[in-house]
């Protein structure tokens, strides 16, 4: 009976931390759709010729640390 309630209390474990990575993947994805969103405006700004404004090149420097995050995302999908 041990054993058994040992091995139940490991599932529960388990299927909890795999709720969570999920819920951490679900995060990174909306962050990640609303980058491409930004992304999608600055492409369009530079194919109509338009000047990217100062919060845009700000934004673009800033695409390094987002790039972790993404490394980041793919980490924890990978571990599930």
């Amino acid at each position: 009976m041990e054993k058994a309630q040992i091995e139940n209390a490991a599932q529960a474990t388990t299927q909890f931390s795999t709720h969570k990575k999920l819920e951490e993947i679900h995060t990174q994805q909306a962050k990640l759709r609303e980058l491409q969103s930004e992304l999608d405006v600055m492409e369009s700004k530079l194919e109509k010729g338009e000047k990217l404004s100062e919060d845009d090149v700000k934004f673009t420097a800033e695409l390094g640390w987002l790039s972790a995050a993404a490394v980041a995302i793919a980490a924890v999908a990978t571990s599930i």
